[in-house]
């Protein structure tokens, strides 16, 4: 019986040697083997606090290498005004210290208002600090130009039919998975109008928000984000560039960002950032990647109601005039085409035009 006993024990052990080695050998072939890596979360920014955005500023505009030097202006409450010496700094740079200021992730915003020879930076949406140039005369001889983008198109195709009988120039943004995409893209190409992707993307309170079918989260691998661009692409033909559908979470993210942008850029597509968040980064990474692109400056109709939205529309001239170039965001509400109509006499009368969207998107 003992002998027994050791004869099995001995038999169980060469057993589980014999096995240890197999699932070595087996595993051996897929040792070198990765799952493919899902585009996750970036963590979160440091804190920043008003002294330390204005040093940003400061390095760059009032104490930099290109800095004509400065006079000080009386002071209001909060707001501090200079008068600096020279023409407006080069767009680019501007362009490049926003970005910087917006990767902080603080509550501060640079506004750039280059026919009106104003750099304004805002703390919490006040106003703090007003830097004034000198404006060059060819930048203010030139009419301004608006682009207005309708999103969330594709639903009917009534309201393209409406679209194309209002005489005034709107790019649609068509949501590749509504009913009539295929069918309202090929109606405004062979109207010779252009149109845009409106590119599904995760917000910030996904999934109690959804942004719809197929649309572009950051759990995806790149293989899946990039599959579901090509497949807005087939479901869109014709598109001349994109622009996103929510993403308030989604265009945080540089890496998830960069593969929707090398897709597009494959495609010479174009981006416009719609801006559903402050501190979107996908406007830049498109100026860093030299994708063409925008980015959103107003929204018409937060309000679907007419006289507000009548309201947004004349504030969106005004800002025009301030900027020289302007992209507005509007919906397809009744409301927003009956305000639009209503208001094309007066649009008639001001010296700005109304231009499609690839007109004011550039390659940085």
């Amino acid at each position: 019986m003992a002998l027994a006993s050791v004869f099995l024990l001995a038999f169980v052990g060469v057993c589980l040697l014999a096995l240890g080695s197999l699932r070595s050998w087996l595993l051996s072939d897929v040792s070198h083997y990765e799952e493919p890596t899902a585009i996750k979360p970036q963590p979160a920014e440091q804190i920043y606090d008003y002294q330390q955005i204005y040093k940003l500023v400061e390095s760059e505009l009032l104490s930099g290498p290109q800095s004509q030097g400065w006079q000080k202006l009386p002071v209001e409450k909060n707001l501090q005004r200079m008068k600096m010496f020279g023409d407006f700094p080069d767009h680019n740079r501007l362009l490049d210290l926003s970005a910087r200021i917006a990767e902080t992730g603080a509550p501060a915003q640079l506004d750039l208002l280059p026919r009106m020879g104003c750099v304004r930076l805002y703390w919490k949406k006040e106003l703090h600090l007003e830097l004034r140039y000198r404006v060059p005369i060819e930048v203010t001889s030139s009419r301004p130009r608006i682009a207005i983008v309708m999103d969330d198109m594709g639903r009917s195709l009534k309201t393209f039919r409406a679209l194309l009988d209002l005489d005034l120039m709107v790019t649609p943004a068509i949501i590749p998975e509504t009913h009539s995409a295929t069918e309202a893209a090929l109606l405004f190409q062979k109207a010779g109008r252009e149109y845009l992707i409106h590119m599904p993307m995760q917000p910030i309170n996904y999934p109690s928000i959804n942004p719809g079918k197929n649309a572009l989260l950051l759990g995806q691998t790149e293989t899946e984000t990039r599959r579901l661009v090509r497949h807005y692409m087939d479901r869109v033909p014709g598109a001349v560039g994109g622009n996103n559908h929510m993403g308030s979470g989604f265009t945080q993210n540089r890496a998830a960002m960069r593969i929707v942008l090398d897709e597009l850029q494959q495609a010479a597509l174009f981006f416009i950032d719609s801006k559903t968040i402050g501190n979107s980064v996908a406007y830049d990474e498109a100026r860093r990647m030299k994708v063409p692109t925008a980015s959103r400056n107003i929204f018409l109709d937060n309000e679907e109601n007419i006289a507000y939205i009548r309201k947004q529309i004349r504030k969106m001239v005004r800002m025009s005039d301030e900027r020289g170039e302007l992209v507005a965001i509007c919906h397809p509400y009744s409301e927003t085409l009956e305000a639009l109509r209503l208001e094309l006499p007066w649009l008639r009368q001001q010296q700005v035009d109304f231009v499609p969207a690839s007109t004011l998107v550039k390659v940085y």
